[in-house]
């Protein structure tokens, strides 16, 4: 069977360019590797931002945040409150939030398959193959597989982002206990001797709070050296973390920079897979979006002229840069290599929330890069 297009991954970014382009007429097939209600590791931070694409799904485990929390080896926790709507965001798990998205999807008229790990896609001179448990046929391909599909872009002859690690588990505990212990507050820790190029968290959920630490070169030492952080020890005493697929801690490559050409003849590539998470905090759900909505709407228009050259989707390329490079990444590389190549983290961290409780428009800034408002 034939389609419009085929999108590979069924995250955030992939679910959005199906439905978007479903909408708009085409005949959309959604895959993605994994069986429906996959664990997938993330700490599940959901800006408000996200309501551009849809509504952010309520009932499912979720905490609304209102507030962080920053950690530094000199200071201890450094507390801060959104100052209004548009600051708020959401904790939850993934796993509900990608199946809201890819039913919303489905809704619309995209057709979906859990399951279906693709081995190979193969570009003809009309029409795209996605060989994988059967052989499938589409005039145009989108990759949104994060970086686990990392192999389909190199025998595209396509970047892939640089990457370093993450490592998470979730731990149980009841909603009056997170209350108690982290309130409705995303935690952030800045210690370059729990990891130099990265953070570590704790992010939590209606009853679940997500622990982990991301980093150039981060292994299970790692992980299990910021579990005894004071602080996270006092809190964590007597939890116990959830297993999810026969495991209770999962790990996961992330993106540390956008790639330079996330596109050639009948493929794009959107989301963690052409690198567009923020290189701050590695928040990288409404980046994800944004570019699976820039893809789909470029789709749409070659489907229609049906042109679907390197020239006519590199007009893709091009929203990426005017509107989430230009206007947002370029400066959060900037404020990246101040923070992770400098080797004085802790100390930037310190000055700048020292700088805040003076300023207010400072501190309404420091909200922003945090929540991603």
């Amino acid at each position: 069977m034939k389609f419009d297009l085929i999108i590979v991954g069924g995250g955030p970014a992939g679910a959005t360019a199906a439905k978007i382009a479903a909408e708009k007429g085409s005949k959309v097939l959604l895959l993605e590797a994994g069986e429906e209600g996959r664990y997938k590791c993330c700490a599940g931070g959901i800006p408000i931002t996200n309501q551009e694409f849809t509504p952010i799904p309520h009932g499912v485990d979720e905490r609304e945040i209102t507030g962080g929390v920053l950690v530094t080896p000199k200071m201890g926790p450094m507390e801060f409150d959104t100052s209004g709507e548009k600051d708020k965001g959401y904790c939850m798990f993934r796993t509900d939030f990608d199946r809201y998205l890819v039913d919303i999807a489905r809704n619309v008229g995209s057709e979906v398959i859990y399951g279906f790990r693709v081995k190979k896609v193969e570009i003809k001179s009309e029409e795209v193959l996605v060989k994988g448990p059967q052989e499938l046929r589409s005039k145009c391909v989108i990759l949104a597989t994060g970086l686990a599909g990392a192999h389909l872009q190199r025998n595209l002859g396509i970047e892939v982002p640089p990457m370093i690690n993450g490592i998470q588990a979730e731990f149980a505990m009841s909603e009056s206990d997170i209350t108690q212990k982290f309130g409705n507050r995303v935690w952030e820790f800045f210690n370059r001797s729990v990891s130099e190029h990265g953070i570590a968290w704790a992010f939590p959920k209606r009853e679940v709070v997500s622990v982990g630490i991301l980093g150039q070169g981060i292994k299970m030492r790692h992980f299990e050296a910021f579990l005894h952080y004071p602080l996270i020890r006092e809190k964590l005493t007597g939890k116990k973390m959830i297993i999810f697929g026969g495991r209770k801690i999962w790990a996961a490559p992330i993106p540390d920079r956008i790639i330079a050409k996330p596109y050639r003849e009948r493929v794009m590539v959107i989301g963690d897979a052409c690198g567009t998470a923020d290189p701050i905090l590695y928040e990288g759900i409404y980046q994800a979006r944004l570019s699976g909505k820039f893809a789909a709407e470029i789709f749409s228009n070659a489907h229609e002229i049906g042109d679907f050259s390197d020239n006519s989707l590199s007009r893709y390329n091009n929203l990426l840069l005017k509107h989430l490079f230009e206007e947002d990444l370029k400066y959060s590389y900037k404020i990246h290599i101040l923070l992770y190549h400098s080797g004085i983290l802790d100390k930037i961290i310190d000055s700048a929330y020292l700088i805040t409780q003076k300023d207010p428009k400072m501190m309404q800034s420091m909200i922003a890069m945090f929540t991603r408002s």
